[in-house]
């Protein structure tokens, strides 16, 4: 084995390490909360001791930046996506909708977790702080998804392209927990009209060709 793939192996595992504390820290905040959830009830459901978190993560605060990185990434990941080629629709608004309706049908474990941050947050400073940071990163990549689709498709804006981000990213939460709520009986659908509608009148209202 070459000394390039023996050095990649502690690199790997403690990716694969890291992945997994994220997929426990995820369901154990969206089950018993941020503020109740400890430690050790991560490191349990995730198989892990207490060093395993710390050699990754110093607080829960820390570790919750990670997963916030992660689960709006892919979001961003799956819009990009859905988007590709969509200058060549007829009708690129209608089209761009159709195509990002999945990205509104967000992760029940990740919507019930963010919301359990943003009550920790509302109560901590600090912690406000933080959130307020990361949300401004998922802002400044979605002004990038923007941008760069308006120009692919030749479309413009009527409002500076970071305020439509910012009204797309509350549409996406408030709606997305909406359905969280509606939909926990296991029989309401989720409100995809309500968000098809919602997301044409707002792209109808802002651009202009």
């Amino acid at each position: 084995m070459s000394t390039d793939a023996l050095e990649a192996r502690p690199k790997r595992r403690r990716a694969e390490t890291v992945e997994r504390l994220l997929d426990a820290a995820l369901e154990t905040f969206a089950e018993l909360g941020f503020a109740a959830a400890s430690v050790e009830d991560i490191c349990r459901r995730g198989g892990f001791t207490r060093g395993a978190f710390y050699s990754s993560f110093r607080t829960k605060d820390e570790l919750f930046a990670a997963l916030f990185a992660r689960e709006t990434g892919r979001e961003l990941a799956l819009a990009e996506q859905q988007l590709v080629g969509v200058e060549h629709e007829d009708d690129p608004v209608t089209a761009a909708v159709e195509r990002c309706l999945i990205v509104y049908r967000s992760d029940r474990l990740w919507i019930l977790a963010r919301a359990e941050f943003a009550l920790h947050a509302a109560r901590h400073p600090e912690a406000a702080v933080a959130l307020r940071e990361h949300e401004d990163a998922l802002l400044d990549r979605t002004v990038a998804l923007i941008e760069n689709t308006l120009a692919r498709t030749g479309l413009r804006l009527t409002l500076p392209a970071r305020e439509l981000a910012s009204i797309l990213v509350a549409l996406h939460d408030g709606l997305a927990f909406r359905d969280v709520v509606r939909t926990s009986d296991g029989r309401t659908e989720p409100s995809t009209d309500l968000v098809r509608t919602a997301l044409l009148r707002v792209l109808r209202a802002v651009t202009t060709g």
